[in-house]
């Protein structure tokens, strides 16, 4: 049999993930966008009809020895249990890999001597970084220069969050400075991004006292499963929000947002504590937020709140500072999340003129 480009991009894969579910490998077959899963299901059965692929009961797709055969100098990136979490949790980081290779960034094993974006699969990243716990739920790492984020498939924004293992990406104790991470990518649904983003963002201001302070302990013993909903820590520094439709975007957003920070402060005064803004023009203390940061938002609900705590105190000498944020258009739902701080006088907004057209919710 004589395969198409498409198939054997697809067999290619699952060489290196063994694992994808059967509509990720039709997404992957659609080198032309069409969209039609009735042609793209007559693309994939000729692999399965002459054993390179297997379709199995759970829904899951897997290579065959005949399909490893084409691709004899590949080695798998991550291997697969034969338990059902084991099994999901390969399909989580192969889609995600689908999904990063669409934009340029490639799945290695290695960290490259290149500052070119990569994807390095969570189970490669654990031979790399020592220290992190088991109970850890990232897929892997984006590494693109000085950044590491840490990357997340929050489904519908419902998945069990460990507080204290995500953490652990974060250590320099166990770990180093040369593989701690500096943020992280949150990934939801299309069409579920306001909802789940305000979700996290209530979870961590109830909680913002404890989840805000910035002393943690290291642990070198895993910790018990967490049933928590997602909550943000100050350790995790930048928490990114996108979804799969707006990731090409959003991840160029990302990855330059540290040199928006330092183009709109370079004439200012930078702040050293996070919590209190980007940098300061007196009496307002700046937030930039170019690719929507939802611990930088908080920060900023945060500051406000506490600052009209003061404003309506009998204080005989109330504070001068206020507070100024740039946000992006598509972030609206997010400010107005408190009315109280959009509401309260002398506070700023800026709204990025080149945000992209957009009509999600």
């Amino acid at each position: 049999m004589r395969l198409h480009e498409n198939q054997l991009k697809l067999i290619r894969h699952l060489a290196r993930f063994n694992l994808l579910d059967y509509a990720s490998c039709l997404h992957l077959l659609d080198t032309e966008g069409t969209g039609d899963h009735v042609a793209l299901s007559y693309a994939f059965r000729p692999l399965t009809k002459n054993k390179y692929l297997t379709k199995r009961k759970d829904g899951s797709v897997s290579i065959l020895a005949k399909g490893r055969a084409l691709f004899p100098n590949i080695k798998p990136l991550i291997s697969a249990g034969g338990g059902e979490q084991s099994i999901q949790r390969v399909m989580e980081v192969s889609r995600m890999a689908v999904l990063m290779e669409e934009h340029g960034i490639l799945a290695v094993a290695e960290v490259p001597e290149s500052r070119q974006p990569v994807f390095i699969p969570s189970a490669c990243w654990r031979n790399i970084a020592p220290g992190i716990l088991s109970t850890t739920r990232f897929t892997g790492m984006v590494l693109a220069g000085k950044e590491k984020l840490a990357v997340y498939d929050i489904g519908d924004g419902s998945m069990e969050w460990q507080v204290r293992a995500e953490g652990s990406l974060f250590y320099t104790k166990y770990g180093s400075y040369e593989t701690k991470a500096t943020g992280m990518i949150l990934i939801c649904e299309d069409g579920k991004r306001n909802k789940t983003v305000k979700n996290i963002i209530r979870q961590t201001m109830w909680s913002r006292r404890q989840l805000l302070s910035d002393i943690c302990l290291e642990r070198n013993k895993p910790t018990c499963w967490s049933r928590s909903p997602i909550k943000l820590r100050a350790q995790y520094e930048h928490v990114y929000f996108t979804t799969p439709r707006w990731f090409q975007i959003d991840i160029q957003a990302i990855l330059g947002s540290e040199s928006e920070v330092c183009d709109r402060s370079k004439n200012e005064t930078r702040s050293h504590d996070p919590a209190q803004g980007d940098y300061e023009k007196w009496p307002y203390r700046f937030f930039v937020n170019p690719a929507t940061d939802l611990l930088k938002y908080v920060y900023f609900f945060s500051a406000v709140k506490e600052l009209k705590k003061l404003l309506e105190s009998d204080m005989p000498a109330p504070p001068e500072v206020r507070y100024a944020i740039c946000y992006r258009k598509r972030d609206r739902p997010i400010l107005r999340m408190y009315p109280d701080v959009v509401e309260l006088e002398g506070i700023q907004f800026f709204e990025y003129l080149t945000e992209e057209n957009d009509s999600s919710n």
